[in-house]
């Protein structure tokens, strides 16, 4: 067990690691990302800015959070309230029909789908289970963390790119 956890950790930290540095790359990333979450239409005009900016200290904050065993429930919790925001903003742009591009990761994305809710729902499930598990300890085999943090970082790069994959195969 204590391998899927630090396999879920990494993957976690991994997705919201690239998801804040895309958006931190240059002024324009940020200012688009803002302008994405404004579109959304769930706040009003005054909150965009500082909502924005919550949502990178918390993509932020989750990878440090999850490496630490002691603050690894927090970096979980964190990570599924902030995945459970995104799918209440998804369905809210899917059942107003709005066109918002998603900018989860900083770059020019496709229009917000429901391909984007079911990558957060997976998401938000890992962070859900990790959280339940959460320091429960256990031996570990080098080799099995070898493993975990490989088949995680597969894992986050196939999550990261899911828009291009998608793409291919639709």
């Amino acid at each position: 067990m204590e391998h899927l956890d630090i396999a879920v950790r990494c993957l976690l930290g991994i997705v919201f690691l690239a998801a804040a540095t895309g958006k931190l790359r240059n002024r324009d990333r940020r200012r688009e990302f803002a302008e994405s979450v404004r579109a959304v239409g769930l706040l009003a005009g005054w909150a965009v800015a500082p909502a924005a900016m919550t949502v990178l200290a918390v993509e932020l904050s989750v990878p440090a959070l999850l490496a630490w065993p002691p603050t690894e429930l927090l970096g979980y919790l964190l990570a599924a309230a902030l995945l459970a925001a995104f799918c209440v903003a998804i369905t809210a742009v899917l059942r107003h029909r709005r066109t918002v591009v998603c900018r989860c990761f900083g770059a020019e994305g496709s229009p917000l789908g429901r391909r984007h809710l079911v990558r957060n729902g997976l998401l938000l499930v890992l962070a859900a289970a990790g959280a339940a598990a959460a320091g429960s300890g256990g031996a570990v085999e080098p080799a099995g963390v070898v493993l975990a943090v490989a088949a995680a970082a597969v894992a986050a790069m196939v999550l990261i790119r899911f828009d291009d994959l998608a793409d291919l195969f639709a």
